[in-house]
């Protein structure tokens, strides 16, 4: 198997892949992907964004735990009624959340309706994972 495969680290790992439905009137999403324990971290493979309703506002993807957010897509209520979607590819490895850390979306303005999907995997880190088997 390749190292470069995204489901090869899913099935190493423990995937985590997650469907999010943004609905209006809903401007936080918290805790969206969250770790087995504070010793796991999230791996981000993946993001998909598909907005069914435009709306002039910001959809942040980011980790609780601490950081620069991992994506963010402005949207214009310009495009209002056509479909659109924002991918961003973190390559198969990901980019690693926080050790513990839990994936968060939030939103400017709630008025954006759509459907986000992540690609993802958490491992076991740190001093623990080296006398663990789990």
């Amino acid at each position: 198997m390749s190292q470069g495969d995204y489901n090869f680290y899913q099935r190493r790992y423990a995937s985590k892949n997650t469907k999010l439905n943004i609905l209006v009137g809903t401007q936080n999403y918290t805790d969206v992907i969250t770790p087995k324990s504070a010793n796991h971290r999230i791996y981000v493979q993946k993001a998909l964004l598909s907005i069914t309703t435009h709306f002039a506002a910001t959809v942040t993807v980011d980790d609780d735990g601490a950081g620069p957010p991992i994506a963010a897509h402005t949207d214009a209520a310009a495009g209002a009624g056509v479909p659109s979607q924002v991918l961003w590819d973190f390559g198969p490895e990901g980019i690693p959340l926080t050790t513990g850390g839990n994936l968060d979306v939030t939103q400017s303005g709630a008025g954006i309706v759509g459907v986000m999907t992540f690609e993802a995997y958490e491992r076991l880190v740190g001093p623990v994972a080296m006398a663990s088997t789990n």
